[in-house]
């Protein structure tokens, strides 16, 4: 039994229910292989910012230096240091679409097979939206008149020249992160360093040697902006990856009779050492360490990953429009607490 327009756009509002509900997306095969900016965002690091377009948050670049030892009788002290700076974060947007013709066949056949057409032009839709967040989430916009393309990791965490907390504004960015410079303010970096080749005196040892410089503690317990959940992430490419189960391999004498036994099992500090197939084609192998508990994907309220009704297309009264909408931007809190290693040239 073939269907009306009315109730092919309801059915369509239906399907695209059922299909959010279930991500099934995930079934789909792209050239990526693996989604991990947006498994590991969408997923488990997403926060939902309310109220207005920018997401603000404060930071405290120093103490006021007012401390002092002093003797019987003297004079009060009386500097004044403002030491509070504020940073700021856009959402970005990003938009996604597919069309149909009222007319197609599969509408006129009915059945289980408008499900399955409706399907197959959702999930293509969600896929275009999610590789091209994918590949944003891992990058950076190319300098400051690019005022659509969200932030990515290696906005957030760039490689310095020497080491230490050498990761400054990135390149095309004067003005700093979150629109705090770090020339103006040196303590808004990230750690950096390089290393020549992976192995346990070179880059697990400089590996060991970020993770002790990132952890700082506040001796005074006060609110942070924190804006994801506790949990560390380490992200290399596949280079780096194959090595590392290599090296784990070295390290067990007992392997039994699988050639592989180790892939996909590497460790670092009980943290997974996790391989991201966009750092593939960055011929400087970084290795990201990751506080989760400082980075998020921000999502703008009311705009996270929101499919419109079917809508007709302009001098088109036979053709439908979906689109799928977010406002979203890559946000981090605290430089200090995020770090990035990678091959010297």
């Amino acid at each position: 039994m073939s269907l009306d327009p009315h109730q092919i756009d309801d059915l369509v509002k239906l399907t695209h229910e059922k299909l959010i509900k279930k991500w099934a997306y995930l079934d789909l095969t792209t050239d990526i292989t693996d989604f991990v900016a947006i498994r590991e965002l969408l997923g488990k690091h997403k926060k939902t910012f309310d109220g207005g377009l920018d997401w603000e948050f404060d930071v405290s670049t120093d103490h006021n230096h007012s401390a002092r030892f002093t003797g019987l009788y003297d004079n009060d002290g009386g500097s004044i240091n403002d030491t509070f700076v504020k940073g700021k974060v856009s959402p970005r947007f990003v938009d996604a679409n597919y069309i149909y013709d009222v007319r197609e066949a599969v509408f006129q056949r009915g059945g289980t097979a408008i499900v399955d057409y409706l399907k197959a032009k959702y999930l293509s839709m969600r896929l275009s939206y999610l590789e091209l967040l994918e590949e944003a989430l891992w990058g950076k916009p190319a300098d400051l008149t690019d005022d659509k393309t969200p932030y990515g990791i290696a906005f957030w965490i760039t490689k310095g020249a020497t080491t230490g907390f050498t990761g400054l504004d990135p390149v095309g960015f004067p003005t700093g992160r979150a629109g705090i410079s770090s020339t103006n303010v040196p303590r808004w970096a990230n750690w950096s360093d390089t290393y020549s080749e992976v192995s346990k005196g070179d880059l697990l040892a400089k590996m060991r040697k970020a993770v002790r410089k990132t952890n700082f503690r506040s001796p005074i317990s006060h609110s942070q902006p924190d804006i994801g959940r506790n949990g560390n992430g380490i992200y290399v490419g596949d280079d780096v990856i194959g090595t590392f189960e290599e090296l784990l391999e070295a390290q067990n004498m007992n392997l039994g009779n699988d050639l592989a036994p180790k892939d996909g099992r590497a460790l670092f500090k009980g943290t997974p050492v996790t391989h991201a197939p966009r750092l593939d084609d960055d011929s400087s192998d970084p290795i990201y360490l990751i506080d989760w508990k400082w980075m998020a994907l921000g999502m703008m309220s009311g705009w996270a990953e929101k499919v419109s009704p079917p809508k007709e297309v302009a001098g088109k009264h036979n053709v439908r429009q979906v689109f799928l909408d977010s406002g979203v931007n890559l946000a981090c809190t605290n430089l200090r607490r995020q770090a990035v290693l990678y091959k010297a040239a």
